[in-house]
């Protein structure tokens, strides 16, 4: 007789993700956890096997349902391995059942990736971090406990998008324009370039006050300067646009490591806006105050359920849904020039902290995408592209460095052309 596995649905943000999946465009992202020193693998197993029992979701594979994928519990046990894969290599494969993330080393890193249909960064980062709390409790005996990694599990996890869902709020009227796009050569195979760069959160922080702005503001008013360097007259006609996903948990109290976020646009016109920096980041400052209310994210939140909560969707079968997703999906990528994901502040009980370097994140991306994260003192910004070449990125460090912010960069592109990680001059 077939043993009766537990199942649970897909969050609504997660619907999206199988669907639009493919070799060339995964929907993995990776957390990294830089120690000060290099990782045992049989440790990390271990930690890794303590931690997972914490997170029962994350034992689950995907399933197709009649109407809908949804999760089912498996008895597949993750393993640690050295890497070996490339960055942000796919995870889910239709035909295949297996665990939706992965857990690598090498040397100090410990790379955790996820499966965007799983967890979105918050709680993908409640993950490593309990895993990497484990792991030095192994290999340190270091006591402690990732403070908000007890709330999200005796929470039940709950779909949050579900819970905050109200058919009665206003959903935001969308008048988008196609927006400018990078072209260029890919990197061979599907390959992600990253390039990171390590500064001074003090520093950074310093200097977006100095502009009267918040650190994200700063940032993505410098990335669309970036971007406006690189446009050639005729392609003016288009505004860039940044996509920044916004953790929904900092604005309705609900405690899931499931997939809670929603998505605001910032779009600057630099024939009408403005092309010097103080005007791009005005714009950039009446977007978030626009968009950033509870009024306007409740509405996002209804934007992504109304689709999922009408009737007659709910009576199409998934192998009809399944190609208009995915056209659905093609055409959300070409609303957008680059994203800008701001993880926050990552913070870790005193003694394991002392043991650890730094924490960064960069996600499989269709298009340039710039992710930060602080731990202590240092700020971990990278740069994701799938192209070749790197005229964007060396213009938003330089931009930093211009701005008196000294700023120390690495790259795994010469890895990918056959060498290994190496630093990049600016």
């Amino acid at each position: 007789m077939a043993q009766n596995r537990r199942w649970s649905r897909l969050d609504n943000a997660a619907k999206i993700f199988p669907p639009t999946t493919s070799e060339r465009f995964t929907n993995v992202f990776r957390f990294v956890c830089e120690l000060t020193e290099s990782v045992d693998g049989e440790l990390l197993q271990r930690a890794l096997e303590r931690t997972v029992e914490k997170f029962p979701l994350y034992h689950s594979v995907l399933k197709k349902g009649l109407f809908w994928y949804y999760f089912e519990e498996s008895d597949l046990i993750p393993r640690v391995a050295e890497e070996c894969l490339p960055v942000c290599a796919s995870i889910y494969d239709a035909d295949k059942s297996g665990l939706l993330f992965r857990v690598s080393y090498y040397k100090r890193r410990i790379n955790l990736e996820i499966f965007h249909a799983l967890a979105d960064g918050t709680g993908a980062l409640k993950f490593l971090r309990g895993m990497v709390l484990a792991y030095l409790a192994e290999k340190h005996g270091i006591a402690g406990e990732v403070a908000d990694l007890e709330v999200a599990r005796d929470s039940g996890n709950p779909d949050a998008f579900f819970m905050y869902y109200d058919k009665t709020k206003k959903i935001p009227a969308s008048n988008k324009r196609r927006a400018y796009r990078i072209r260029g050569e890919k990197l061979p195979d599907n390959r992600l370039g990253v390039i990171e760069g390590f500064l001074s959160v003090k520093s950074a922080l310093e200097k977006a006050h100095e502009h009267d702005a918040t650190l994200s503001e700063f940032l993505i008013a410098l990335l669309l300067c970036s971007i406006r360097d690189g446009m050639a007259v005729r392609e003016r006609s288009r505004p860039a646009v940044i996509t920044v996903p916004v953790d929904l948990r900092r604005f309705f109290p609900i405690h899931t490591t499931r997939n809670f976020f929603g998505v605001i646009r910032v779009a600057h016109d630099f024939r009408k806006d403005g092309r010097e920096y103080d005007e791009v980041l005005a714009n950039v400052r009446q977007s978030f105050a626009r968009q950033l209310t509870e009024e306007n994210l409740h509405g996002i939140i209804g934007r992504y359920s109304a689709i999922e909560n009408n009737p007659f969707v709910k009576a199409i079968p998934l192998s009809v849904k399944i190609p208009i997703l995915r056209m659905a999906g093609r055409w959300a990528d070409g609303e957008d020039t680059a994203a800008f994901s701001n993880v926050g502040k990552v913070s870790m009980p005193p003694e394991a902290a002392k043991r650890i370097k730094l924490f960064n994140v960069f996600p499989g991306t269709s298009r340039p995408q710039v992710c930060l994260c602080a731990f202590e003192d240092t700020l971990a910004i990278s740069v994701s592209s799938p192209l070749r070449d790197t005229g964007l990125q060396r213009r938003f460090f330089r931009g930093l460095t211009g701005m008196g912010i000294p700023v120390r960069v690495i790259s795994n592109l010469e890895r990918i052309e056959g060498g290994d990680a190496n630093h990049v001059a600016l």
